[in-house]
């Protein structure tokens, strides 16, 4: 088995053999290719050399093919042709976003968020095929093959190139129903006589955090349910079980049709599902088309501000 450096040589004197003969000679070869006359004859020697065989003819006004040099040369045609083909193909893959993007985010943001945003891109871009995975846990981009994280969180791991998208709010929400219930919630305090829903798994009982005015009011909160899923506690809060505490997207509808409504909602509420938005990638200088495509379509849709925020 020939060595690689020996490999890479001959292929790179190959290429020289076949632009000799398409030039005509080994003057017109080394213009051609920008190159020292005696470089580019030193190459011919080399592959001649190497294969044992004289491939061209030489006198003072031109060159002519042997007939090994003929069959050579066919070979060394080709090796320019599938050169070629590798690089109208990297063109292409450098113009035209195509392949599978494997994307990675949260269970309800992804779903309430990411998911009716998908046929719009597939439309668009249609020689690109997506992978959406949902988890409710931390996502090691690198090690489980992922082209995009959309993470919720207060600051992005360094390793990775992050795209701030924008801030996350959270409410105070509830259903009629529960804010009919006496006592009326009319300030901070209140909240502490009341079931409280929130996102903390084998966690009822957790310290929520509101300001106004410069003035921070930190109220104990107890809950008769504990659940790991910002849908779960939508859902509970839908059917009366109490005041959760949500980021706006994930009730951003229920809020707009009226089926929640905001509590206390001069206060501003401090979440505890990560507070920006950013989306994560590899760095590197060169991004792929398939990827700067999908952050450009998040931006064109979430920037300055996302619709979830609008209300």
């Amino acid at each position: 088995m020939a060595a690689p450096h020996r490999t890479l040589s001959t292929a790179r004197w190959m290429l020289t053999f076949a632009k000799i003969v398409e030039c005509g000679g080994i003057s017109a070869a080394a213009r051609a290719l920008d190159q020292d006359k005696a470089v580019i004859s030193r190459q011919l020697r080399d592959l001649e050399r190497s294969l044992g065989l004289r491939l061209l003819n030489r006198s003072t006004q031109h060159v002519s093919l042997t007939d090994v040099g003929r069959a050579i040369h066919d070979r060394a045609v080709r090796i320019v042709q599938e050169l070629d083909g590798v690089r109208s193909d990297v063109e292409h893959f450098l113009a035209v976003p195509s392949g599978v993007l494997s994307i990675s985010t949260s269970v309800a943001f992804g779903r309430l968020q990411l998911v009716p945003l998908l046929p719009e891109f597939i439309r668009r871009y249609p020689q690109v095929q997506v992978e959406l995975c949902l988890l409710d846990r931390s996502v090691d981009l690198v090690e489980e093959g992922f082209d995009l994280l959309i993470r919720l969180c207060d600051e992005p791991p360094q390793h990775l190139s992050a795209a701030r998208i924008c801030d996350l709010s959270h409410v105070l929400v509830a259903a009629s129903g529960t804010l009919a219930q006496a006592p009326v919630i009319r300030q901070p305090e209140d909240l502490a006589g009341r079931n409280c829903l929130f996102y903390g798994f084998r966690n009822r009982h957790t310290t929520w955090r509101l300001l106004r005015d410069g003035i921070a009011h930190a109220v104990s909160v107890t809950s008769s349910l504990s659940v790991n899923s910002s849908e779960a506690a939508r859902e509970l809060a839908l059917a009366g079980m109490g005041v959760a505490l949500l980021p706006r997207y994930a009730v951003a509808a229920d809020l707009k049709n009226g089926r929640l409504h905001r509590v206390l909602p001069e206060y501003r509420v401090e979440g505890s599902t990560g507070n920006a938005l950013f989306i994560l990638h590899m760095p590197g200088r060169y991004q792929s088309p398939k990827i700067r495509a999908f952050i450009e379509f998040l931006r064109s849709h979430w920037l300055p501000t996302p619709p979830w925020e609008q209300n």
